[in-house]
């Protein structure tokens, strides 16, 4: 290596400029230019640090470690009773070490030589066989052969008489006649040479069946060698030899006949004689020996159990893997540990547990179960058929390629996200929304001269922060929305929060610029506590002065949405099956459950198996957000589409699968999961709560039956209503969904006392009917404000009164005298104020209230007065009070009843 500028160093290692500076700066070099020189030891310095980097350093030489950090957010109960949202940070670190070369290769050779000896060793075995079995059949051909001329001559002296040759000579000279007389062979002499030739071939026989039993005895002997060769344990191996040749069968079916035939004779001869081990062989078996003599294959069965061994080692106990998920029955448990369910409802009863084999237990407990009975507990993730749906989903993926960025517009109400978006798209939606904010999340894709972009616009109202949280959690970047005539607001610093925990890279658009009280930089300097720094001013997020109502620096704010996408490098693939989100669900009426969806891998066509949450069913059709009937969406393209059976909540993933059967068994362990959660929520109080709530009067409860349009806002409803709760008065909402009110919903209402509302949607005619005849009044609604607003006027009616104490007059005794009629009476000056004749009084002494009660009588000389100012003497009487002393203080005062409101 060469002396080099940045510049030229860049170009012969193709990166750009700006990312070779960064790793200069990261390796601690000193160059921040792309003229300055970097020397031939720094270049060796910067290679050591990115092979550090890398996991490639000497220390770490064929490791390559990988960090993961992902962040989100969790809500916990704080001590004031009200929900806290923390942050989540979970950290993951994986080290895979590449195996060393040298290594591989070496064991490599050493496997093909084991192989090569194995080779070698079966081949030198196959030929030691093929020897034993030649010499084997030659010695059989010669005793064959020998026995079979033994039998010939024998044959040949057995013959008699011999055949006799006379020879009778006569005087005449005639020829001589030969005469040959044959003998004939007697029956008994035909009977002895059948015999003898029954005996050759038995002999024969004989001597193959030994050759063949010699042959099948070495076969066993070999495979008894291998059996204990791959054995790990002591175990009876059992070998089954089967040989199907013609020879080997009629070879040991006459060596069970023979055997039998024999036991026959035995048994005949020797009636109920005992046997070798000194029993009888009469009564049942050998009765049972006899009905199997005239069956060589049930005979030969007989005899092979006969002559077991009566003692055979103990088999091994099998161990298994038991997979147990969050809940598993007790009859499927004994079936993956092949035991008995009675053996584990006697495990569980050890245990404490009385159950049956039909009721399900949790999984710690069957793991406690599977660990005493002897085997292997796995747990598995309740999640366990989604990540395999994902990951079949995930492989099936092609080749990536660059998406389209997904922005979320976020900031506070009336601060121009819907103007600015308008303005980007050209269109007016705005206008149609009730009260002029956003009740919904909107989706929409934009063609700009910089590429296709796609836009989530969120409400800016507090009680969205649900649904903004989700509008970061979908997204790649967040465009913060601040007036510049009205600064940082809560919903802001809400936004900033959302687009943090989701680790959401942030562009402030700061709108308004063309009113006269625009004021950027006291909004900037406001970001900057919120620990936004832009950078103008040496931080890292971009900034753009822009106005919705004229147009200025939208191209510029595009412009900054290019670039930060370019720096993310957004990839997703076109091929395999969709995956996406949820964005929006409601129930339309004579269209069912209409789902917008943002797609963010693969591509979605009308007619796919949709998973959704507790849904699924297939897409019938599909439409943008223009209203416009599409076959198919890509990556990062928002959709609405029909088929599915119910609404899924606003966030839920969205999947499309092949099998229906897989989707139905997902759906329903999510709709579970679902049910138990909700059921641990309605659960009762636990017995510190009961604990902590002894000595304490019933709280008051509003209770609200609540119908939405879409489900977005009903979970955003549902928070806001349930922060309004306080300690003396809370809201609890018994019932909600999403789509008209029906007549269940008012009969609900009914019974518990509740509220009926509707957020942007209407009752049916029988809901109506019905509510007509209870007398019972349902609220509409289509503004978030005024619905908040009538639920804190009903919790305002539940509220205690607030009683205030005026004092209104104060008199000191100057003189005590008895009366017979009224006891003691006190002589008074009235020091302020009034003194009243029908008010509550205290009576004081040292300025310590030791009696409180009301005045029995009221003078003013001899007259009896209402009343008596500051100023005036009068005497006055304690009602069923005699203890008065002088300069005791009398304090007359009034309590107000206030109505209280939230």
């Amino acid at each position: 290596m060469t002396d080099k500028s940045i510049q030229e160093l860049a170009v012969s290692v193709g990166l750009s400029v700006e990312k070779l500076l960064e790793q200069v700066r990261e390796a601690g070099l000193p160059q921040k230019k792309a003229d300055d020189k970097i020397t031939t030891q720094q270049q060796d310095t910067l290679v050591n640090h990115l092979k550090k980097a890398h996991g490639q350093d000497a220390g770490h030489a064929g490791k390559i470690t990988l960090k993961r950090k992902t962040t989100s957010t969790a809500k916990v109960a704080s001590t004031s009773g009200k929900a806290k949202t923390i942050n989540v940070e979970v950290r993951k670190k994986h080290t895979f070490t590449k195996p060393d070369p040298e290594q591989i290769k070496a064991e490599a050779l050493a496997k093909a030589e084991a192989e090569a000896k194995a080779r070698a060793e079966a081949k030198a075995r196959e030929e030691s066989e093929r020897k034993q079995r030649e010499e084997t059949e030659s010695k059989a051909k010669a005793t064959l052969d020998a026995m079979r001329a033994a039998q010939h001559k024998k044959e040949v002296a057995a013959v008699a008489p011999k055949a006799e040759v006379v020879v009778k000579r006569k005087s005449t000279n005639k020829p001589i006649t030969k005469v040959v007389t044959k003998t004939v062979e007697t029956p008994e002499q035909k009977k002895a040479r059948e015999a003898q030739a029954a005996q050759l071939k038995a002999t024969e026989e004989a001597a193959r069946r030994k050759a063949a039993e010699e042959a099948q005895q070495r076969t066993l002997e070999q495979m008894r060698k291998m059996a204990s060769k791959y054995s790990s344990d002591d175990s009876t191996a059992t070998i089954r030899v089967i040989d199907d040749s013609p020879l080997a069968a009629g070879l040991v079916g006459q060596a069970y006949e023979d055997s039998f035939n024999q036991e026959d004779r035995e048994i005949k001869r020797g009636g109920n004689a005992k046997d070798s081990r000194g029993q009888k062989k009469g009564g049942r078996r050998g009765q049972e020996e006899q009905s199997f003599s005239h069956n060589p294959h049930k005979r030969g069965l007989k005899t092979s159990q006969a002559n077991k061994h009566g003692f055979e080692k103990p088999v091994k106990k099998q161990i298994y893997d038991v997979e147990i998920g969050a809940t598993i029955v007790v009859a499927d448990l004994a079936q993956k540990m092949a035991v008995k369910v009675r053996e584990v409802i006697k495990t569980l009863m050890k245990m404490g547990e009385l159950v049956t084999q039909n009721q399900a237990i949790d999984q710690d407990t069957a793991a406690l179960v599977v660990e005493e009975m002897g085997h292997n507990p796995v747990l598995v993730s309740e999640t366990a058929a989604e990540d395999n749906l994902l990951e079949a989903a995930e492989e099936a993926r092609g080749a990536q390629t660059t998406r389209p960025p997904v922005v979320t517009i976020m900031g506070h109400v009336d601060h121009g996200k819907t103007s600015l978006l308008d303005r980007i798209r050209r269109s007016k939606v705005a206008a149609g929304e009730a009260g002029g904010i956003t009740q919904h999340i909107g989706a929409y894709h934009v063609k700009t001269d910089k590429g296709i972009i796609t836009f989530l616009d969120t409400p800016g109202h507090a009680a969205f922060t649900a649904m903004r949280s989700r509008g970061a959690k979908a997204t790649d970047i967040v465009v913060l929305v601040v007036a510049a005539d009205d600064g940082v607001m809560p919903q802001t610093a809400e936004a900033i929060d959302h687009a943090r925990a989701a680790g959401t890279p942030i562009i402030v658009a700061i709108n308004k610029m063309d009113k006269e009280s625009a004021d950027p930089d006291r909004v900037l300097n406001e970001l900057t506590t919120k620990e936004i720094v832009p950078e103008q001013w040496g931080g890292d997020v971009p900034v753009a002065m822009v106005s919705a109502h004229s147009g200025q620096g939208i191209d510029e704010l595009l412009d900054l949405i290019s670039i930060q996408a370019e720096m993310l490098e957004l990839k997703a693939s076109e091929e395999g099956a969709a995956q996406g989100v949820v964005i929006e669900a409601r129930v339309d009426k004579g269209r069912g459950a209409v789902t917008s969806i943002l797609v963010q891998n693969g591509t979605l066509n009308v007619g796919d198996l949709v998973l959704a949450g507790a849904s699924y069913g297939r897409v019938r059709a599909m439409t943008d957000e223009n209203g416009q009937r599409i076959k198919s969406a890509g990556p990062s393209i928002p959709v609405e589409i029909l088929g599915l059976p119910d609404a899924p909540m606003a966030g839920d993933e969205v999947l499309v699968v092949n099998d229906e059967k897989k989707a139905r068994e997902v759906a329903d362990a999510r709709m579970d999961r679902e049910r138990q959660k909700r059921l641990e929520r309605q659960s009762a109080m636990r017995l510190e709560n009961i604990m902590a709530s002894m000595g304490k009067k019933d709280v008051p409860y509003v209770n609200v039956v609540l119908k939405t349009d879409v489900r977005g806002t009903l979970e955003a409803l549902i928070v806001a209503l349930t922060d309004l709760s306080t300690d003396e008065v809370r809201v609890r909402v018994i019932g909600s969904g999403v789509g008209a009110i029906t007549e269940s919903d008012v009969t609900l209402a009914e019974s518990s006392e509740a509220v009926l509302l509707g957020f942007n949607v209407r009752a049916d005619n029988t809901a109506r009917q019905k509510a007509d005849e209870d007398g019972m009044d349902i609220r509409y609604y289509s503004v978030i404000y005024e619905l908040i607003d009538d639920v804190k006027s009903a919790m305002s009616g539940k509220l205690a009164p607030e009683h205030r104490e005026t004092i209104l007059g104060v008199a000191q005794v100057r003189e005590v005298f008895r009366s017979s009629k009224f006891g003691a009476a006190a002589g008074c000056m009235v020091m302020e104020g009034v003194i009243h004749r029908n008010k509550p009084i205290r009576v004081l002494r040292d300025d310590v209230v030791i009696f409180q009660g009301e005045l029995e009588s009221l003078r003013r000389y001899k007259d009896v007065v209402d009343e008596v100012r500051a100023g005036m003497e009068c005497g006055l009487a304690v009602k069923g009070y005699n203890d008065i002393k002088e300069l005791d203080k009398i304090e007359v005062y009034d309590v107000q009843e206030i109505k209280r409101s939230l």
